[in-house]
């Protein structure tokens, strides 16, 4: 009776009684993304774009020790859902182990263990990072990037190389009272890199007239440091950067009142207390990410990097071209392609052919065939990424032929 056993169970297995596919299941799709490969200013693979939206979907690790920097990436939703905040994230490795830090503008970011199989990013040209902060002349493209700040002083802008970990610490003292104030401070990570600073003067949103220490980057606060009914004058001293020191500024009012500020920058562990920082988690991901479905006639169309690093879409997306359902059109569209069964499609493609899917940072495609018949007409789903197809029912049917005019 045991010989019998293998038989019986393959019996059942080739029997077909295993339930069908199900029609909605949602996944990181390469034809919803745009991948732009920032290091280089580049359009990248879209299934490098999805192997970083799932690595970062994965559980944060606490941050790995003594690592090099490889090249950083931004994958988004492609330009058809201005919605998505889209995901930035920069390749780490150490002598053991890969990792990729990211940060979706919803979440912390952090850092995310690669396995093996996912290693597939380039390991040429990868940086050690800086230990300490360092002051360099400013590169050209930062010159043009601060002549343009109005109130900027041209005199007192250097660029920074910074460490990858703590928080980046600006303060000024007044060297008459010995008062200190922190005026800037921005985190650091992986993404930072190099960022200029630089004095901003006679700065008027309202009363008073203020100065201003100015990085151009992604900063967690900003104070002024002095302020003045009317406008002053100021002068730059570069000093000496040893232990984080910038340099000395001297604020002239018209009075004749001269006050003179030692202005440094650090590396610090953690954030200064008694200060109004706004929190990490600024968007609400409920809101930034899209729920709906979108009909179209054709692919998508992806961004492309322009020679002088602005942003073009190789193929706009005419607005005919689409519809776009609200949030509870979807859910009922949903609903309905749920009821489908899988069968061999059937039928020629629809004029508007594609439907999309999408929720949260995943997504569904399908093509839609149309059988048409004598007395009625057919509507077969086939999901792009599965190659598999679903006919759907009479309400199906009727809600895509006619609400959505599909032919």
């Amino acid at each position: 009776m045991r010989q019998l056993i293998p038989v019986v169970i393959g019996a059942v297995l080739l029997s077909g009684c295993s339930p069908d596919a199900k029609p909605i299941e949602y996944t990181y799709l390469p034809e919803v993304y745009d991948t732009l490969n920032l290091t280089d200013l580049k359009e990248d693979d879209p299934m490098l774009g999805v192997l970083i939206k799932q690595v970062c979907a994965t559980k944060r690790i606490a941050p790995p020790k003594d690592y090099v920097v490889g090249k950083q990436y931004f994958v988004n939703l492609v330009s058809q859902f201005p919605e998505s905040m889209g995901e930035q994230a920069v390749y780490l490795k150490t002598k053991q182990d890969r990792f990729l830090y990211c940060h979706d503008y919803v979440s912390k970011p952090g850092y995310h263990k690669l396995t093996p199989e996912q290693d597939r990013f380039p390991s040429s040209k990868l940086l050690k990072p800086e230990k300490d902060i360092t002051f360099q002349p400013l590169s050209s493209d930062f010159k043009k990037s601060i002549s343009s700040f109005r109130n900027s002083l041209m005199t007192s802008a250097r660029q920074l190389s910074l460490p990858t970990t703590g928080y980046l610490v600006a303060r000024a003292t007044n060297e008459q009272t010995k008062q200190t104030v922190v005026t800037n401070i921005m985190e650091l990570t992986p993404f930072v890199g190099t960022v200029p600073i630089f004095l901003e003067s006679n700065i008027q949103m309202r009363e008073p007239f203020e100065v201003q220490l100015n990085l151009l980057g992604q900063q967690r606060y900003q104070a002024t440091f002095h302020s003045s009914k009317e406008r002053s004058t100021i002068d730059f001293e570069e000093a000496p950067h040893a232990d984080g020191t910038y340099g000395t500024v001297t604020v002239k009012e018209k009075t004749g009142k001269a006050t003179r500020y030692k202005l440094t920058v650090k590396r610090e562990q953690q954030l200064p207390s008694g200060l109004d920082i706004p929190p990490d988690d600024l968007y609400d991901a409920d809101y930034s990410l899209p729920r709906f479905a979108i009909f179209h006639d054709r692919p998508f169309g992806k961004l492309k990097f322009e020679t002088d690093g602005g942003l073009n879409q190789a193929d706009p997306f005419p607005l005919e071209g689409y519809i776009e359902t609200s949030l509870e059109e979807s859910k009922q569209l949903v609903r309905l392609i749920e009821d489908s069964e899988e069968t061999e499609r059937k039928g020629r493609l629809a004029e508007r052919q594609y439907l999309t899917l999408l929720n949260k940072g995943k997504a569904q495609q399908f093509k839609i065939y149309l059988d048409r018949r004598v007395k009625k007409t057919d509507v077969y789903l086939e999901d792009v990424h599965r190659k598999i197809s679903f006919k759907l029912s009479a309400a199906g049917r009727d809600l895509l032929l006619e609400t959505y005019h599909i032919k």
